[in-house]
C-alpha cells in the first residue's frame, strides 16, 4: 500500500535531474572563476593605483639570483630597497640586530645577524602604525620570486602609490618593513619584534607571502580580534579569506613572520598565494614563473586596505570583536564568532526535522536513518582515501615528477581533477550500493543528519565550524521547504531543493578546486573530503538525475554500478594523462636535494640528500642507504640521510679561538671566537652533551634557548650572516671528566667547486649547501 505523501508517480523526469545537475555544475565553476585573480595593469596605470608590471620592474632587480642571509645578492638587493624607498621620499634605515627563535625543542638553534629594511612615512595625526611586511632573503639556490619576491613587489608599489604626489595625505604612521633571515627561522622578525614592537603604539601588520607560484591570494590567518581587520579587507577587490585555513595552516610545516610579529602583541592579517607550489623554495621559482595576475591580486587587496586602515583609528581595533569569514564570489561574508553556535544549533535541529517529518510520512525509518548516518562517515574515509591514494599511485609510477620541497608536479591540474573524480566514484559506488536497500531518502537523511552532528562539534574549534555548518544549513532549508510544499508540486518540490543544493556548492565548490592548492599529498585528500560533503549533500538532486530503475533489486545495483565504474575509469585516464603532462622533459627542470659535507679532520666527503635519489643521477652519487650522520653533520639530528661518497675537495676547515676559558663555581666558561677561513656566510657550533651539560650559551651577544639534551649533538647553532672577523660564543658547562668535545661547521650555497655536482640537463638543485666540519678538544 503507498502512504498518501508517496511521490514516486509524480516524481520529476530524469531530464529534470540532470538539468538541476548541470545548473549545480555551473555554480561551482562560476563559484571557482569568480575567484580567479585580477588581470594585471600596465606600467603607465594611474599613479595611484596598483600596477603588476610597475612591481614586477621592482622585481627584475632583486628576484634575479638567490638572496640567503649574506650573500652577494642579499646585499644587492638590500641596496636597491633602501635606494627605492629613499628616492619615493621614505625614511630608511637598516635595523640590524641578532635575531634568534626559539621553537622549544632541542637541536640546533637558528641565529642570524640580521639587517632588516625599514622605511617610515609619518603620519598627519598617528593613532598608530600600518605596517607593510614581506622578506627579502631567499633560501640557497632560489631568486625567490615569489617567495618572498611577490610580498616584496607588492609592498614596494603599495608604498609607491600611498607616497605617490597627489596621493592623500595619511593619517597614521606607515612602516615597510622587508625583514631578513626568513628562512632560517623568522629570524628578522623576531629581532624586529623584540625590539622595535613597542614603539610604534596600536600597530596593524600586513604580512605578504607565498608557498607557489600563482593563484588567488587568501588572507588565511588574522589576530583576534578581527572585527576591524576583517571590515577593512571586506571592502578591498579581490579580498579572499577563510577562518578554517587557520586550522590548515597550522597542520603544515611552514612559518611566517606573522608568528613573531603577532606574538609581540601587534595585529595582523597574514596573506599568501599557494598554487604552484612545484616551485617553492627552488631555482625555477624565478620571475618567468611567477603570476602577475596573483601579483596583481595581491596588490588591490593590500592598497585598499592599508588606506582604509591608515586613515582608521587603529585604537579601536583592540574591541573590534571576533568574527568568522568565508569567501563568496561577490565578496566576504563575515558573522560574529558568537553565532557560531547558534548556527550549529539551527542546522542540527532543522536536520533533525527532517528526519521527524519523513519519518511520520514513512519515507524512511530510524534504524535505516541511523545505517544511512554511518556510511556517510564511510564514504568520507574513502573518499578522503581515494584522494590520497590517486596522487601517490602516479607517484609509484614517476618519483621524479615530485617537487623536492613540497613533493608536487608543477602540472597539477590534471592530477586534481582525477583526485575529484576519485572521489566522486567512491560515493556514487557507495551511494549506489546502499540505496535500493535503505531506501534514497534515508540515505540522504541520515548523511544530513551526520554533516550536521559534525558540524556541531566543529564549534569546539573557532572558525572552524562554519566550514560545514553553513552548507547543511543551506541544504537542510531547502529539504525542509521541499517537505512542506504539497507532493503533487513535484517541480516546485525540486526548485526547493535546488536552491538548497545551489547554497552549499556555493559554499563548498571553490574549496574542493582550491584545497589541492596547498600539495596534493596533503590537499588532495581535503578536496576529496569537500567534494564528498557537498555530494552528500546534494544526494536529493542526484538521484533526481539518477533515479533508480524499476526492475530487481540485483539488477538495480548491477545497472547502477555503470555510472560510478564510468567515473573511476575517467579518475584513471585523467591520472594517465597528468603523468604525461608532467613526464622528463616536457616541464620546468625536475628537481634533486644535494648537499656535500667534508669532513676536515678525516679528509673524508659525502654527498648527503634529505630526499634521496630522485634518478639514476642522483642515485649514482647517493650509493649509501639513508641513515643519522650527526657525528658527520650534527645539524641533520635524528633526520636520517641518504648519502654516498664524494670527491675530495681543497677548502679550507672553520677556526675556533680561545679568547677566554674559567672555572668558576664548579661550572667551566668558554669565550671562544668562531670564524670561516673560506668567507662562508654561515657558522655553526655544536656540543658533545656526552661530556658537558650546557648551562647557558651566548652568540654574538644573543642568549640562546635551552630546550633539553637528548642526543650527543643535541646542543648548538647556525649563525647566519657571519662576519669575515667571525662571532664570539660564551658557554657556560658543568663538564665532566676529559676534555670537552665540539663540532664546528661553516657553509657556503653553491656546489659549483665540486666535482660531479653540476646535475645533467633537466635537473636542478635544490638548497646545494657545502658544509666543512671538523672536531676539537678543549
Amino acid at each position: 500500500m503507498r502512504s498518501r505523501d508517496d511521490t514516486t508517480a509524480r516524481a520529476p523526469r530524469p531530464v529534470v535531474g540532470i538539468a538541476a545537475s548541470a545548473v549545480l555544475l555551473l555554480v561551482a565553476v562560476l563559484a571557482v572563476l569568480a575567484m580567479a585573480p585580477a588581470r594585471p595593469r600596465a606600467a603607465d596605470a594611474a599613479v595611484e593605483v596598483f600596477s603588476a608590471a610597475r612591481a614586477l620592474d621592482q622585481l627584475a632587480h632583486v628576484a634575479v639570483v638567490p638572496r640567503p642571509v649574506g650573500s652577494p645578492g642579499h646585499a644587492l638587493a638590500r641596496g636597491h630597497l633602501l635606494a627605492t624607498l629613499g628616492a619615493w621620499g621614505w625614511r630608511t634605515e637598516v635595523h640590524q640586530a641578532v635575531g634568534a627563535t626559539d621553537f622549544e625543542e632541542a637541536g640546533t638553534q637558528p641565529v642570524a645577524l640580521v639587517r632588516n629594511v625599514v622605511a617610515t612615512w609619518p603620519g598627519t595625526d598617528p593613532t598608530g602604525t600600518v605596517v607593510l611586511a614581506a622578506h627579502y632573503d631567499t633560501v640557497a639556490g632560489s631568486p625567490g620570486a615569489a617567495d618572498d619576491g611577490i610580498g616584496v613587489g607588492t609592498v614596494l608599489e603599495v608604498a609607491r602609490a600611498l607616497s605617490a604626489e597627489d596621493a592623500a595625505p595619511l593619517r597614521n604612521d606607515v612602516v615597510v618593513l622587508l625583514t631578513d633571515a626568513e628562512e632560517p627561522g623568522l629570524l628578522g622578525a623576531e629581532a624586529f619584534a623584540r625590539e622595535r614592537a613597542a614603539s610604534l603604539g596600536e600597530t596593524v601588520v600586513l604580512n605578504h607571502e607565498a608557498r607557489g607560484a600563482w593563484g588567488a591570494p587568501t588572507t588565511f590567518r588574522t589576530t583576534s580580534p578581527n572585527g576591524v581587520l576583517l571590515e577593512a579587507l571586506s571592502g578591498a577587490p579581490g579580498a579572499s579569506a577563510d577562518s578554517a585555513s587557520e586550522a590548515a595552516f597550522e597542520a603544515l610545516p611552514n612559518g611566517t613572520d606573522f608568528t613573531p610579529l603577532t606574538g609581540a602583541g601587534l595585529h595582523a592579517l597574514d596573506t599568501a598565494i599557494a598554487a604552484g607550489s612545484a616551485h617553492y623554495h627552488s631555482p625555477v621559482d624565478d620571475l618567468a614563473h611567477l603570476s602577475p595576475a596573483s601579483v596583481q591580486q595581491m596588490g588591490d587587496t593590500s592598497l585598499a586596505v592599508a588606506r582604509d586602515l591608515a586613515a582608521a583609528d587603529l585604537a579601536t581595533v583592540a574591541a573590534g570583536g571576533g568574527q568568522v569569514v568565508t569567501t563568496l564570489p561577490w565578496g566576504l561574508l563575515r558573522y560574529p564568532q558568537a553565532a557560531e553556535g547558534p548556527l550549529a544549533l539551527a542546522a542540527l535541529t532543522g536536520a533533525t526535522a527532517l528526519v521527524a517529518l519523513r519519518r511520520r510520512r514513512r519515507a524512511l525509518t530510524l534504524p535505516r536513518t541511523a545505517l544511512s548516518a554511518l556510511v556517510a562517515v564511510v564514504l568520507l574515509a574513502a573518499a578522503g582515501t581515494a584522494g590520497w591514494a590517486t596522487w601517490q599511485l602516479a607517484l609509484l609510477v614517476d618519483p621524479g615528477q615530485a617537487s623536492a620541497v613540497v613533493g608536487d608536479p608543477y602540472r597539477p591540474t590534471a592530477y586534481g581533477v582525477a583526485v575529484l573524480l576519485a572521489a566522486a566514484g567512491m560515493v556514487l559506488g557507495g551511494y549506489a550500493s546502499v540505496r535500493s536497500r535503505l531506501g534514497p531518502a534515508a540515505v540522504a537523511t541520515g548523511a544530513l543528519t551526520a554533516l550536521a552532528v559534525a558540524g556541531a562539534l566543529l564549534v569546539l574549534v573557532p572558525g572552524v565550524s562554519g566550514l560545514l555548518v553553513l552548507p547543511v544549513l543551506c541544504a537542510v532549508v531547502g529539504s525542509l521547504a521541499a517537505e512542506v510544499i504539497p507532493p503533487r508540486a513535484a517541480a516546485v518540490r525540486a526548485a526547493a531543493v535546488l536552491v538548497g543544493s545551489a547554497g552549499a556548492t556555493l559554499l563548498l565548490g571553490p574549496g574542493a578546486w582550491v584545497a589541492a592548492d596547498v600539495g596534493l599529498a596533503t590537499g588532495g585528500p581535503a578536496a576529496a573530503a569537500f567534494l564528498c560533503v557537498l555530494l552528500l549533500l546534494v544526494l536529493p538532486v542526484v538521484d533526481l538525475a539518477w533515479p533508480l530503475p524499476h526492475t530487481p533489486r540485483r539488477r538495480q545495483v548491477r545497472r547502477t554500478a555503470a555510472v560510478p565504474t564510468a567515473v573511476l575509469l575517467l579518475a584513471v585516464g585523467m591520472t594517465a594523462a597528468g603523468l604525461v603532462i608532467n613526464r622528463a622533459g616536457a616541464t620546468a627542470p625536475r628537481q634533486e636535494q644535494l648537499e656535500y659535507v667534508l669532513d676536515a679532520d678525516a679528509r673524508t666527503a659525502l654527498w648527503t640528500s634529505r630526499t634521496g635519489p630522485r634518478s639514476t643521477w642522483s642515485a649514482e652519487l647517493l650509493t649509501r642507504s639513508p641513515a643519522r650522520l650527526d657525528d658527520v653533520l650534527p645539524r641533520a639530528g635524528d633526520a636520517p640521510l641518504a648519502h654516498g661518497p664524494a670527491p675530495l675537495v681543497d677548502l679550507a676547515a672553520p677556526e675556533v679561538a680561545v679568547v677566554a676559558d674559567t672555572a668558576r663555581d664548579g661550572q667551566r666558561e668558554l669565550v671562544l671566537r668562531l670564524s670561516s677561513a673560506r668567507g662562508a656566510a654561515a657558522v655553526g657550533l655544536w656540543v658533545d652533551a656526552a661530556g658537558a651539560t650546557v648551562r647557558g650559551a651566548r652568540v654574538a651577544g644573543r642568549e640562546l634557548p635551552l630546550n633539553g639534551a637528548f642526543g650527543p649533538w643535541d646542543f648548538g647553532f647556525v649563525l647566519e650572516g657571519a662576519p669575515a672577523d667571525g662571532v664570539e660564543v660564551r658557554l657556560l658547562l658543568d663538564q665532566r671528566a676529559g676534555a670537552l668535545a665540539l663540532r664546528i661547521a661553516d657553509r657556503s650555497d653553491d656546489l659549483a667547486a665540486v666535482p660531479g655536482a653540476i646535475p645533467p640537463r633537466g635537473r636542478v638543485l635544490v638548497t646545494p649547501h657545502l658544509w666543512v666540519v671538523r672536531g676539537i678538544e678543549l
